[in-house]
């Protein structure tokens, strides 16, 4: 679509890049909008923000190394090194989401912090700046849908795109736009349900149940390379499966629990 938004000599500014920085800026806003009403100070929350990001970023790209090692070269240093190389795109989310959870809770208890109230907080911020990063995916043309006949077809025509350059001018399913508007939805939501207090937990588990639903449905439309399939469906949508069914258990605990008190 436009991968590239400025372009001065060699200077070049990612629509990818750029949307994500959009994005981290968004939650952050949000976080620190929201943080003196659950007790929390703006420099504990940047500095949650920093080591999630980095540990995010760092498993996001991992995932995707694992998910496309075969495709990146003939051997183990030649695949490395082109890894390396293309670090600015292709990163997993959802390797993103487990090794940025895991910092997040390891910070949260370094520093004594209570970290169910603020993965709460976290969770619409997460969403937010999701929207933004899937507005990013649609500009530079990855993570794009699969061929469609449906009138909200979109069609890549730049070569500098991420989409496979077979599919350039064929008519492809919005997918990255579609899942950028269900995170806003989302996000509307968990802050309705961040506002009324349903008890500690109740926000992040209704972000995991949300997304992953969202999630195994949208990857139904994806054109993209999806990894190895198992019974018909992609390894994202095993992990979505699988996080739909824990949310569904932590939800209806954190009820039972907030129905007592």
């Amino acid at each position: 679509m436009h991968p590239v938004i400025l372009q001065f000599g060699s200077f070049k500014l990612p629509a990818y890049g750029l949307m994500v920085a959009l994005g981290y800026a968004a939650g952050i806003l949000y976080l620190f909008r929201r943080s003196s009403s659950l007790g929390f100070s703006r420099e504990t929350l940047s500095d949650l923000v920093f080591y999630s990001v980095v540990a995010g970023m760092i498993g996001a790209k991992l995932f995707y190394a694992f998910t496309y090692w075969d495709s990146f070269g003939g051997g183990f240093g030649e695949r490395a090194l082109y890894a390396l190389r293309t670090f600015q795109y292709g990163f997993v989310f959802y390797g993103g989401l487990i090794f940025g959870a895991a910092a997040f809770w390891g910070f949260a208890r370094f520093r004594k912090l209570d970290a169910l109230a603020a993965a709460d907080l976290f969770a619409p911020a997460l969403a937010l700046g999701h929207a933004f990063g899937r507005v990013g995916c649609f500009l530079a043309g990855c993570c794009h849908g699969r061929p469609s006949g449906n009138f909200l077809a979109v069609v890549f025509t730049d070569p500098r795109c991420e989409v496979a350059p077979q599919l350039l001018g064929v008519p492809l399913y919005p997918v990255q736009l579609m899942e950028a508007a269900g995170n806003l939805v989302i996000f509307a939501v968990l802050d309705a349900v961040l506002r009324r207090r349903h008890g500690r937990g109740a926000v992040l588990a209704a972000y995991a149940a949300l997304y992953s639903l969202q999630r195994f449905l949208l990857e139904f439309l994806r054109g993209d390379d999806r990894g190895a399939l198992h019974l018909g469906v992609s390894p994202a949508q095993w992990i979505s499966a699988a996080v739909m069914l824990l949310a569904a258990a932590a939800m209806w605990s954190i009820r039972t629990d907030h129905e007592k008190k």
